[in-house]
């Protein structure tokens, strides 16, 4: 199968590993796992003995930071 072959029929996962979980949001496996440890990255799943990162929720994280020099929401009017 040639390269470009395999690049048609290439399949996205879904679930992902530590190492390609860090590498999809673009930062390095250390700073992910702070950012996992903080809240501010989706705690893994399970399955079965691995931990595994929904690549959907990594995309929701990401949709929903803030943009820079943007300004923070004013939620004086919260109950």
């Amino acid at each position: 199968m040639t390269s470009a072959t395999r690049s048609k029929h290439a399949i996205t996962p879904r679930l992902l590993r530590r190492e390609r979980a860090a590498a999809y949001v673009d930062m390095s496996a250390v700073t992910f796992d702070k950012l996992v440890r903080d809240g501010v990255i989706p705690a893994p799943k399970k399955l079965q003995s691995l931990k595994v990162w929904d690549r959907d929720e990594l995309d929701s994280f990401a949709d929903h930071l803030p943009h820079d020099g943007a300004a923070t929401p004013d939620d004086s009017w919260s109950d």
